[in-house]
């Protein structure tokens, strides 16, 4: 059998019926592919689907949109896998290349072709055949490599036209001083403009995430939670190499104190650092990101309602300020205890520079569905009344508090609005 390195780092997700033969064949084209190519594979197990739910939507998720091709094995009753189904259609959101292979002989491939075509639309892909008894591994390979390069070039131009997206609804600059209002001596709020995930040297960046701090994907979406993700991770050339946010993400609501388990509390705040060393937001001088539960994800239908009232927006608000404070206070330590990223952070507490900014989006509004009138006068108002509270306090680290606001029309809106409650 022939050998090859994995020079271009390919990662393969196999997707299959749970079926003896299906399940027989994946394992020993993954086995072959993984030791004999140097491939990176990732096989479903059973185990795992069992688990369903949250815990499916991570893992699978997660594995599929770094993968760079996606194999489903098909055979006479794959159309029928509700698994097989998802698995293909998050491969799609992903721009991940998919690679149908049969695992039947000839002569049913016909009458398998037509039967998957309803359900997983790939009809229309180029099939290969395998079987462990007498592989045929060049055609396997050579499509591999082919439409990983596919894979990459897809996933870089969506990321592109996603950001294009984003910046078209956007402010014509990302300004995080568009007007600035002096409270106290050294003590700002700030209006900023555009987009946050482009402004330079603001330590928190805070991002209004779901109940299950589950961001959105970063191939789906241009909202505020996707572009902290995208911007985040670290990405080479159109292909994601870590989603460090997520992965950080998960790890705090899993071991984190006070947390244990998805979903978490309204109003409640997780921090994770900004992202990865060669991310776009650490190189633009972020730090941490304050992931706010600000939108409820109903449990039966999914269906979701933002962060609804005034006191709740206000004591948001303030459980990001308050984290700011602890984090201070325990000088940059905010891993769980008995974790990697806790003992590093532990010895760099000498060095640690307390957090002296932070920039709120506006909470509920946009896809949220709430309008700006209603949410921005609340936070403003908690934004004035921490400073105040903090007045008298010694060596208080904390010099400016920005708005984000991201439309023309919106910035109109909360200028008239801080012109109002900040003179």
């Amino acid at each position: 059998m022939p050998t090859t390195k994995n020079i271009k780092n390919i990662k393969i997700f196999i997707s299959y019926r749970n079926i003896p033969h299906s399940k027989a064949e994946g394992n020993f084209l993954a086995d072959a592919l993984r030791n004999e190519f140097g491939y990176e594979i990732f096989i479903d197990t059973q185990e795992l689907k069992n688990k369903g739910g949250v815990r499916w939507a991570e893992t699978i998720y997660d594995n599929i949109h770094t993968s760079d091709v996606l194999i489903v094995l098909l055979e006479q009753a794959t159309h029928l896998s509700e698994w097989v189904q998802r698995e293909v259609d998050v491969a799609r959101g992903a721009h991940v290349s998919i690679l149908p292979i049969a695992i039947i002989e000839e002569a049913e491939l016909a009458k398998v072709l037509r039967e998957v075509q309803e359900k997983l639309a790939i009809s229309d892909m180029q099939f290969l055949n395998f079987a462990s008894a007498t592989p045929n591994y060049p055609p396997i390979i050579e499509s591999i490599e082919s439409l990983s390069k596919k894979t990459r070039d897809a996933q870089k131009e969506w990321m592109d036209k996603l950001r294009t997206l984003r910046y078209a609804r956007k402010a014509a600059n990302s300004d995080p001083y568009y007007a600035t209002y002096e409270i106290l001596p050294g003590r700002k709020i700030c209006l900023a403009s555009g987009d946050m995930t482009e402004m330079q040297n603001i330590d928190v960046l805070v991002n209004t995430e779901n109940n299950y701090m589950q961001m959105a994907r970063i191939y789906e979406s241009a909202v505020l939670s996707s572009a902290l993700r995208r911007e985040g991770s670290y990405i080479r050339n159109g292909k994601l190499l870590e989603d460090t946010v997520q992965l950080e993400l998960d790890q705090q609501v899993v071991k984190g104190e006070g947390f244990g388990s998805r979903p978490i509390e309204m109003e409640q705040v997780i921090p994770t650092h900004a992202g990865h060393a060669k991310s776009v937001l650490v190189k633009n001088g972020a730090r941490y990101i304050f992931h706010a539960s600000t939108v409820y994800v109903h449990p039966r239908n999914r269906s979701v309602t933002p962060i609804q009232t005034d006191a709740s927006v206000r004591q948001t608000v303030l459980n990001c300020l308050n984290l700011m404070m602890e984090i201070n206070e325990n000088k940059g330590v905010i891993s769980p205890a008995g974790t990697d990223a806790y003992e590093r952070e532990q010895k760099a507490t000498e060095a640690y520079m307390p957090i002296k900014s932070i920039v709120f989006p506006l909470f509920g509004a946009g896809q949220g569905g709430r309008s700006t009138i209603e949410v921005a006068p609340p936070m403003i108002d908690c934004f004035k009344d921490f400073l105040m509270k903090h007045k008298s306090t010694k060596n208080f680290p904390l010099e400016r508090i920005h708005l984000c606001v991201f439309t023309e029309v919106d910035i109109a809106i909360v200028k008239a609005i801080m012109d109002e409650m900040c003179k």
